[in-house]
Parts: structure tokens; C-alpha cells; sequence
């Protein structure tokens, strides 16, 4: 047989192909929790722990068991904000998710400090009903939102507010105090501030009326000004008419001025050379045309015919023709005086009529361009007002407009704030008929199960807790497999019992021996003082009566056991030493013991000389004894117990039942995987008769009275019969 080679924490160590040494047995017993034993076994701490649960159940059933009253009052939180005048869009919810984290947030302000305390206040005289004398009220208000029980309904749109209290009278009107505070609350953060909104809106409202007033006022002026009654977009501006005629005249006199200025400048010799020789050609061409010229010319021709008919025949000389041509010469004279005469008047009158006339049509220019500015300046000021007087309209009608809308705005606050909005009450608390809570004798009564069942369950956690192997199931549990043997404690098993277990434990090795061929076994313990000298001495013992030699050789230098003492034998440590053979030192068996080789002088060392050589020499003694076992000290305190494992057989690990815990045995049996022992195997010592499910009593009872082995536990006597 080989060791496993599997860490032990995940496969204990086993031999191979699940063949235990010295066969291995199954783990005894039934379930490894026993109500009855475990009770047996700790009654004490059962007891204690009934007592400590009524000691404090009692004081807590008195105080507890005070009858309790509870009342509640439920309060509805809409979805939709139900408007009197119109919605509010930016009171809307826009998601479910947005409406149940506005429950969430109505639910956890119900308590709010301010609320409590405020209502606690509205309650006047009767707030005695949760404020206690001398207590602060804002002790009290922390309290009270301490035992307020606000809870949204799930699948509704409804919060419910519970107060429970020692009192019967007045907790509904308390509850309903804080309700209706916290409705108030609700609608004025829905409105914030509402009361102020609106008197500042009304405000702005008297303001935007004084400026209507005051801008009519002066459309009024506006128009009286300019003499209209109404301000339209299609008026025409009556001045623009007017100057339009007035621009025409002025253009029409600006052509005329300019034509009787280049008139004068014609014939006017200081404004242009030559004008006086125009101005006279143009007084004789009107001179030629004078009536008195005209007569005269006539007059003087018929003279002047006359004349020249009297000279016609008349020599120069003659007096006559003398007398005649001085009165031709007289007539051309008075002609020629006549005619300079003429052309200098109308040379004049023709230049200061045309002077004349170049001053009018300047004069009627000034006066036009004159008056062209004023229609100017009168319609730009009639075009000025009169946009103003519209400007002013549409800024009347537009301020109209904002105080419709401020006016809305105010009737909205001013009528929601009042409405009943998201918040209301759905069902105030009513004073409540009975007790929800409490009697002392039936909390006494729970009391006292409560500490019976804790009494009950306390033993078995203390098993289920304990971390000691105390049955071959543990040892299983830890190692993988069942041990070869577990021994009752002596003082429990009595002398034929425990020679019984020895002879099993005997007969197991003698299986493994005869199957496997094995001989050399090494018993070691996980701790000291396990009674691993006891097993080898009674087990040697055991096998020379079942007819085998056996050969107990005692290697534990870390602590000798006095029976092995003997003065005829010098001991192992001589023949470690090679002074003698093992077989000079072997101390010959009784009755009581079988054939040992004790430890002899070890100079007062932990450990023996020359220890490599001890396997080799036990194995040489073949011919004398068919079986050795070897009494090693503990596995986790010597190194000889891991040098001398790792050439034996067999490795049998004994176990100290109650004394060795779950973390030791795993340590036990890492220690023997790394040294790689050939095989090993397990005995359980010292199991206590309760143990389990009290397996080893009733195998003790079976034994030494005959009485059959009970069925695995209480519940299956009762069901499986």
C-alpha cells in the first residue's frame, strides 16, 4: 500500500484503491447530531441559557406587554396635477420613474422636524398626549419622528402614516395633526412662496397699469396737438400735400427767378459786355413801335413831302431851298431827339422791368423756400408725433396684453394654492377600538418557549460548534476515510469491552498482514499522552493470542513510558549503537505483555542514535516475530516519528478522542503526505460513550448485555418499527 498523495485539505491521505490497512470499518452511529445527548452531555449550559432568556424575558415582557394602540391615517399622492384654471407644466411629472421618487420624497418629509413640531403646536393644550412634563418640545418632535410608521402602499397611489403608543386617546388627532401640517406644507412648496409671488405680481400689474395711464395721457396730447382723433397705419399726413404744392411752386419760381436773372443779365452792360447795345436794338425795335413816334414820323413825311416838292426845282442857292432844308434838317432833328428820346425810356423801362422782374421772381422764391422749410418742418414734427401716438397704441395694447397674462398668472396662485394639487388626504386616523399590541402573559408565554427552544438549541450549536474529533464519522470527515479502530475510554468500557476492541484492532492488523504482507507498523499520536503506548502494548499483546509472534519495540525518546522499563535489557539504543543484537535485548512477554524491546539510555536525548539504521534491523528479525510494532512519540513533535514512518508499513496514526481538533488531524495527515509514508491508517482512542449519537454505548451494551442496537435516533424508533 502507497500513501495518497492528494494535499490533505482537499483528498485526506488513504491508500490506494480504497483498501484501508487492517481493513478498515465503516464510521459507527447515526446522525452526528443528537438533540438528547447533546443535552445530556451539556446540561448545564442548557440550563444557564434558559434561565439568562427568562431572566431577560420577564423585565421585557413587562415593559413590552403594556397594551399599545395604533392609528393610522392615509394620504393620497396623485400622478396628475388636477388645475382649476389651467395646467401647470412645470408641476408635471414627466416619467413614472419622476412620480414614484416624488412619493419616495413625500413619504421621508412627512417626519420632517418643522412638521412634527408645527403640529405638535396646533394641538394647543392636548399635545400632553405625546409630550411628556418637562420634556422640551423639540424633544418630543424628535420622538415622535422616530415612531411615526410612514410606509408607501405598493401598487397604489396612497403613503400610510401610523403611530402606535401606550395611550388610547388623542394619537388620531395627533396623526391627523401632522397629516394635515404636511398637506399644507406640500401645496405651499408646490406653490412656493405663493402669497409673495402674488404680491408681486400685483406690483408689476399696478405698474404696468400706471404706465398705460400715463402713455394714453400723452396719446391724448399727442393728438389734440395734431388735431386728429385716432392713430391708423393708412392716415395721410396732411401736411404732406401741402408740401408737395409748395416744393412744385418753389421749383416753378426757382425756373422763373433764373429766366428773369438771365433776362437782366442779358442786357444789363455791368453783368455782360455788349448787354447795353442789346438793350438799346431791343428799345428801338420797341421804339419803332411807339404810337407818338409813329404819328410824328407820319406827320413829318407829309411835311416832308411837302418840302421836297417845293425845293424840287429850286436851285441850291435858293432862298427857298434854304428856308426848306433847314426845316428838313429840323424835322430829321426833331425825329432823330424824338426817337433817342424813345429808345432811351424804353431802354430804361425795359431794364427795371426786367430788374423788376428777376426781384419778384426772387422775392416769390425766398418766400417759397421759405415756406417749403416750414411745411418741412411742420410735417416731419406732424410725422414724428403721430409715430409716436402709434408707437404709443401698440405699447398701450402690448402692456394690455401682459396685464391679462399677469392677471391669469395671480388668479392661478391664487385659487391652486387652495386646490387640492398632487397631496390630499384619503383617509384620516380615527381613535382606535382595541389594542394592536401587547399582554404580558402571552409575551411571558413566548418568552418562556423561546428560552426552552434556545435551551434546546444551545447544546446542539455547542456540538455542531465544537471543533474536537470525538467519532469515527469526524475522523472520516477529515481524512477520507474510517479509521481500523476506535476504543472506548477504560474507565467506560471495562476490562472484557476494551479486550474486545483490542482483539478487532489485533484481528485488523492480522487481515492486512496476512493480505498484504504487511509486518512493520508504526503507531504514533497526533499529541502527547494520546495512549499510543497502551495500544501497542495491549495490541502485541492481543496478536501472540491469536497465535502470530508480535514484537512491540518502544522508539518514543521524546517521552518513555515507565512499563517499558526493565534491568535485563540494555535496550534499543545499544542496538542502534551496534554493541548488541535486537534479539539479545527483547524482554520475553507475560500475561500482561507481550515481547518489547525497550528504549534503554538515551543519555536523557529526545532522540535515538543512529535512527536510520532501526527499520533495517527490525526487518532483519523477520525469523523471530512475524509483526513489529513500533510506539513512536507524537507525529507533529518528533522528528524520529517521521524518519521511522517513512519506512514502516504501515503508519497507524492514533487519535485522542475530545482531545484532538479538526485543525491538529489535518496537520497530522499533511505531515505524513509530505514525508510520503507507504500506507496509514487511523485508531480513535478514548471515545467518551455519548459521543455521536452514543454509538459506543450501545456497542458496549450490546456486548456485555446482548441488548440489540437501537435504531439511529429517537424519530426513526417512533416512525420505522
Amino acid at each position: 500500500m502507497s500513501a495518497a498523495e492528494q494535499n490533505p485539505t482537499e483528498a485526506p491521505v488513504t491508500a490506494p484503491d480504497e483498501v484501508k490497512p487492517a481493513g478498515a470499518i465503516p464510521a459507527p452511529g447515526g446522525s452526528a447530531i443528537s438533540v438528547l445527548r447533546s443535552l445530556r452531555r451539556h446540561k448545564f449550559v442548557a440550563f444557564l441559557v434558559v434561565m439568562l432568556v427568562i431572566a431577560a424575558g420577564l423585565p421585557l415582557a413587562w415593559i413590552k406587554g403594556t397594551p399599545r394602540y395604533a392609528t393610522t391615517a392615509v394620504i393620497f399622492v396623485s400622478p396628475h396635477f388636477v388645475a382649476n384654471l389651467q395646467d401647470g407644466k412645470e408641476i408635471d411629472p414627466k416619467s413614472d420613474s419622476q412620480y414614484h421618487e416624488y412619493i419616495q420624497e413625500n413619504a421621508r418629509t412627512i417626519n420632517r422636524f418643522d412638521i412634527v413640531t408645527e403640529a405638535l403646536r396646533k394641538l394647543g393644550s392636548r399635545k400632553s398626549v405625546w409630550v411628556e412634563p418637562n420634556e422640551t418640545m423639540d424633544h418630543a418632535a424628535e420622538r415622535l419622528q422616530g415612531a411615526l410608521e410612514i410606509q408607501p402602499v405598493p401598487d397604489t397611489y396612497q403613503i400610510t402614516v401610523t403611530l402606535e403608543s401606550k395611550r388610547r386617546d388623542g394619537i388620531a388627532d395627533l396623526v391627523n395633526a401632522v397629516t394635515t401640517t404636511f398637506i399644507e406644507r406640500a401645496k405651499s412648496e408646490e406653490f412656493y412662496a405663493s402669497d409673495e409671488r402674488v404680491r408681486n405680481l400685483t406690483l408689476d400689474r399696478s405698474r404696468i397699469e400706471q404706465e398705460i395711464r400715463d402713455k394714453q395721457a400723452r396719446r391724448l396730447e399727442i393728438a389734440q396737438e395734431l388735431g386728429v382723433s385716432s392713430f391708423t397705419e393708412n392716415f395721410v399726413n396732411p401736411y404732406d400735400r401741402l408740401l408737395v404744392e409748395a416744393k412744385e411752386a418753389l421749383a416753378i419760381a426757382r425756373r422763373q427767378n433764373i429766366e428773369a436773372v438771365a433776362q437782366v443779365a442779358a442786357v444789363d452792360e455791368k453783368q455782360r459786355k455788349g448787354g447795353a447795345d442789346a438793350l438799346r436794338a431791343m428799345a428801338e425795335a420797341e421804339a419803332t413801335r411807339d404810337t407818338s413816334l409813329t404819328s410824328l414820323e407820319a406827320n413829318q413825311s407829309t411835311r416832308r413831302t411837302q418840302l421836297l416838292t417845293a425845293i424840287s426845282g429850286l436851285s441850291p442857292d435858293h432862298p427857298g431851298r434854304r428856308a426848306a432844308e433847314r426845316e428838313l434838317a429840323e424835322l430829321d432833328n426833331e425825329q432823330r431827339a424824338v426817337s433817342d428820346r424813345l429808345v432811351k425810356s424804353w431802354s430804361k423801362t425795359m431794364l427795371d422791368q426786367r430788374t423788376a422782374d428777376a426781384y419778384k421772381t426772387g422775392r416769390v422764391e425766398q418766400q417759397l423756400s421759405a415756406e417749403v422749410d416750414q411745411q418741412t418742418s411742420q410735417a416731419t414734427y406732424f410725422t414724428k408725433n403721430y409715430q409716436e401716438g402709434m408707437q404709443l397704441g401698440i405699447e398701450i395694447d402690448q402692456a394690455r396684453k401682459r396685464i391679462d397674462s399677469l392677471q391669469e398668472r395671480i388668479d392661478f396662485l391664487s385659487l391652486e394654492k387652495n386646490a387640492p394639487g398632487f397631496v390630499r388626504i384619503f383617509s384620516s386616523a380615527r381613535p382606535p377600538d382595541q389594542a394592536t399590541k401587547g399582554g404580558r402573559r402571552k409575551l411571558f408565554g413566548l418568552a418562556l418557549a423561546a428560552a426552552l427552544l434556545l435551551g434546546l438549541i444551545a447544546p446542539v450549536g455547542v456540538d455542531i460548534l465544537d471543533p474536537r474529533i470525538q467519532t469515527p464519522r469526524n475522523v472520516e470527515t477529515v481524512l477520507g476515510f474510517a479509521p481500523i479502530a476506535w476504543l472506548l475510554r477504560r474507565q467506560d468500557a471495562g476490562p472484557e469491552f476494551a479486550r474486545e476492541q483490542i482483539r478487532r484492532l489485533a484481528s485488523r492488523i492480522l487481515q492486512d498482514h496476512q493480505t498484504n504482507g504487511t509486518r512493520i507498523f508504526a503507531f504514533t499520536s497526533v499529541k502527547a499522552r494520546g495512549g499510543t503506548s497502551s495500544i501497542v502494548m495491549e495490541t502485541a499483546t492481543a496478536i501472540g493470542r491469536l497465535g502470530l509472534s508480535a514484537l512491540a519495540v518502544e522508539a518514543n525518546a521524546y517521552r518513555a513510558d515507565p512499563r517499558y522499563r526493565n534491568t535485563n535489557s540494555r535496550g534499543l539504543s545499544f542496538v542502534l549503537r551496534g554493541s548488541q543484537e535486537i534479539g539479545d535485548c527483547v524482554v520475553p512477554g507475560t500475561d500482561e505483555m507481550p515481547d518489547y524491546v525497550p528504549l534503554g539510555d538515551v543519555d536523557e536525548h529526545k532522540s535515538l542514535p543512529d535512527i536510520q539504521k532501526l527499520i533495517e534491523i527490525l526487518r532483519a528479525s523477520a525469523d523471530a516475530y512475524e509483526v513489529v510494532l513500533i510506539d513512536l512519540p507524537p507525529i507533529l513533535a518528533s522528528v524520529d516519528a517521521e524518519f521511522i514512518a517513512r519506512g514502516a508499513d504501515v503508519t497507524v496514526l492514533v487519535i485522542e478522542a475530545n482531545a484532538v481538533n479538526r485543525d491538529e488531524l489535518k496537520r497530522a495527515a499533511a505531515c505524513l503526505e509530505r514525508i510520503k509514508v507507504a500506507a496509514v491508517s487511523a485508531v480513535l482512542n478514548k471515545v467518551a460513550p455519548d459521543a455521536g449519537d452514543g454509538f459506543a454505548r450501545r456497542a458496549r451494551a450490546e456486548f456485555t448485555d446482548g441488548t440489540a442496537a437501537a435504531s439511529n435516533g429517537w424519530l426513526a424508533r417512533r416512525f420505522w418499527k
